[in-house]
């Protein structure tokens, strides 16, 4: 071929391929028209305005309630400022736990609070100092005055509870619909075992140990908690000098817990300035109650030293605390 023939068969080829090119081109633009006409119609805008509407309100919500879970955090972190007539240094958290341990066993319903009971919220109350007994105060909070009527001895006053025992609906304490099953029950359990895994010789543990499988409690929370329950619930079935002095002194009641009908389970409740509160404010935090119990149940945990094993057999191979 001369060179004039080859010059035209590369133009033709090039003209062919750029005409392919195009067609291809012209292709792919009317299928994204197509698609764009049936996916992007002015309904399917609307409609994803609307939820992208949506998620942005959502995202303002979840932000204020995230702002506000932040704030309330941050006040349970926050040190509560000491009068200066008593000169008691903020404690941290890992200290604050610390000295609970170590004074677990001296505390008495005689402890001196620096501070009244503040009228709002759980978070102040558990920041609250713990070493306020060891130093000098100018005045005494009433409401946690150990109980000064003589007339009727302590162990025979019972605190007003509003529950109606008589009624099936009582759910938090249903050992109490049932007086006759439990009086005859010992006022020691025969084993802490009773409360973990439950039992068929002791009505009151065994009921015990139901309610708490309603709750996400561990073994160790489980003992504790139903050690408390028990004796108080044997000292309000059967009262007598015995199994008040049973009672650890930071869960006897006090002169406000004796004044102001409430729930029987807030009596349950080992810290006398956080069962005080409560019973003060049952109407807010009641609304809740089920919410309440079961975040208070999450929480809750026992410490333990890691030496110190929490059950020991004694000479008959039987388990004791």
């Amino acid at each position: 071929m001369s060179s004039n023939e080859k010059k035209r068969l590369r133009d033709r080829r090039s003209q062919q391929t750029l005409r392919e090119k195009k067609l291809r081109h012209i292709s792919q633009l009317e299928e994204q028209v197509a698609h764009c006409e049936q996916h992007h119609s002015d309904q399917g805008v609307q409609r994803l305005l609307q939820v992208i509407e949506g998620l942005r309100k959502q995202n303002e919500a979840l932000l204020k309630r995230q702002k506000s879970l932040k704030s309330l955090v941050n006040s349970w972190e926050t040190e509560l400022e000491e009068p200066a007539a008593t000169d008691v240094s903020s404690h941290d958290l890992s200290s604050l736990y610390k000295e609970m341990s170590n004074r677990e066993a001296q505390f008495s319903l005689q402890t001196n609070f620096d501070d009244s009971i503040p009228p709002h919220g759980i978070s102040s109350l558990l920041n609250a100092p713990m070493s306020a007994a060891s130093t000098p105060r100018q005045k005494r909070s009433p409401s946690l005055e150990p109980l000064s009527d003589l007339s009727t001895p302590l162990w025979n006053q019972i605190p007003p509870h509003t529950d109606d025992f008589g009624t099936s609906t009582m759910i938090t304490c249903p050992w109490f619909l049932y007086p006759e099953l439990i009086i005859p029950c010992p006022d020691v359990p025969s084993s802490p075992l009773d409360f973990i895994y439950g039992t068929k010789t002791n009505t009151l543990a065994d009921q015990i140990h139901t309610a708490l499988q309603r709750r996400p409690v561990r073994d160790p929370e489980r003992l504790a908690g139903g050690w408390l329950v028990y004796h108080f619930s044997r000292w309000v079935i059967v009262p007598s000098p015995e199994t008040y002095g049973r009672l650890p002194a930071f869960l006897r009641p006090v002169q406000d817990q004796m004044i102001i009908p409430h729930p029987l389970v807030l009596d349950f409740i080992p810290w006398p300035r956080l069962r005080l509160n409560l019973i003060r404010r049952w109407h807010v935090y009641g609304k809740d109650r089920d919410g309440f119990f079961g975040f208070l149940a999450c929480c809750v945990k026992l410490r333990w030293p890691w030496n110190d094993t929490v059950l020991e057999r004694n000479e008959h191979n039987e388990l004791f605390y």
